[in-house]
């Protein structure tokens, strides 16, 4: 399908009666705060912005130039970890190691250039922050951007949820129109988000948005794109191997079991083949093998890190999961693909979103 038909169905999907916010299951986000987010581009814009009607939130595109590898964390101006993948601590701007100053205070802690460090007989040492806590602020807290984060099986950790509309405002108001620091495949997105989508800003799914969107918010906070157990991006023969896929375990475990919440007319344990997103873990018998992961089985399909080629834009990259145009049943033995018309690192649609991992 072509770019302009997929933000024309983006458009149509979202006109469809969204699912009132019900309470969240079991689901410590982080906090979302509308106090100083701009209106210029990459911020939300509120009250009927762009066309749209009162109480509704329009995501503004953010543009600017620039390459590189992954995202950089925190303010603009900050050092960050490279890569698509985003492996590495995210740090605060303007926090860098002072080989002149005086002797630390025992303990204190800082955010230094290669991560956390920790003053230790005077002297500043590498102190990494937890991969549930990956990202370093301020004066060397460790800090959890986006969702929560549950540990599969003592190997890595996953998002609980996809990630929403709400964190993903944080990332654009912290990213404003820099675009650099992504990976030289996607020296060609000049924004963050393409839009319209208006939606309730705080907890549904962050969809329409392409590979290079996903794997840039992943690298800001501090995590990756869900690739291959131990690192790196997973080879699409791979993606269903639960020895492997970092996403594939966390949905159906080390058994790899295909469709953990089958959807029937009379049972509908997950948001798959509604046609209508709905927010993040109200389907709350929509849980992964692992306690506390949500809505892999349906809502938004899933960007993972599974390329085909090195080129840029029209590279074949998947996405994993059941979503709200899905009625196949085998959600976690899913992929969204097709001969013909293959998924690629620019596609955009209503239906894909994104979680990350880390570790």
């Amino acid at each position: 399908m072509a770019r302009s038909q997929r933000k024309l169905a983006s458009f149509f999907g979202l006109s469809l009666v969204l699912a009132a916010c019900a309470k969240l299951v079991g689901i410590t986000d982080t906090p979302v705060s509308d106090e100083g987010m701009s209106s210029d581009a990459g911020a939300m814009l509120l009250g009927g912005a762009g066309g749209s009607s009162a109480g509704e939130v329009t995501i503004a595109a953010g543009s600017g130039g620039g390459s590189g590898a992954g995202g950089s964390g925190g303010s603009a101006g900050a050092p960050s970890a490279a890569g698509a993948g985003g492996a590495g601590p995210v740090l605060d701007a303007g926090v860098v190691p002072d080989a002149g100053a005086a002797p630390c205070t025992d303990q204190a802690t800082r955010c230094g250039v290669a991560g956390r460090e920790r003053c230790s007989a005077g002297v500043w040492q590498a102190d990494a922050c937890p991969l549930n806590q990956p990202t370093c602020e301020a004066e060397g807290q460790c800090v959890v951007r986006g969702p929560a984060m549950v540990d599969v099986g003592g190997a890595f950790f996953v998002d609980s949820t996809e990630v929403t509309v709400g964190q993903y405002q944080q990332f654009l108001a912290a990213k404003g129109s820099d675009v650099s620091g992504q990976s030289a495949v996607c020296s060609w997105n000049q924004s963050y988000y393409e839009g319209p989508v208006v939606m309730d800003p705080s907890q549904y799914p962050m969809s329409s948005v392409d590979w290079c969107d996903a794997a840039a918010y992943c690298a800001w906070a501090g995590k990756h794109l869900c690739g291959r157990i131990g690192g790196g991006p997973i080879a699409r023969a791979d993606i269903f191997n639960p020895d492997l896929s970092q996403w594939f375990v966390s949905c159906g475990g080390g058994g790899s079991h295909p469709n953990d919440n089958p959807d029937t007319l009379d049972n509908p344990r997950c948001n798959a083949g509604s046609g209508a997103l709905a927010p993040v873990a109200t389907f709350p018998l929509c849980e992964g093998y692992y306690p506390g992961v949500f809505d892999m089985e349906g809502n938004v399909a899933e960007w993972v890190d599974a390329c085909e080629g090195t080129s840029g834009p029209t590279d074949t990259c998947y996405l994993m999961g059941g979503g709200i145009f899905d009625n196949s049943g085998s959600y976690c033995s899913e992929v969204y693909e097709g001969p013909t018309n293959p998924e690629t690192r620019s596609n955009t649609a209503v239906s894909f979103g994104f979680r990350c991992c880390a570790g």
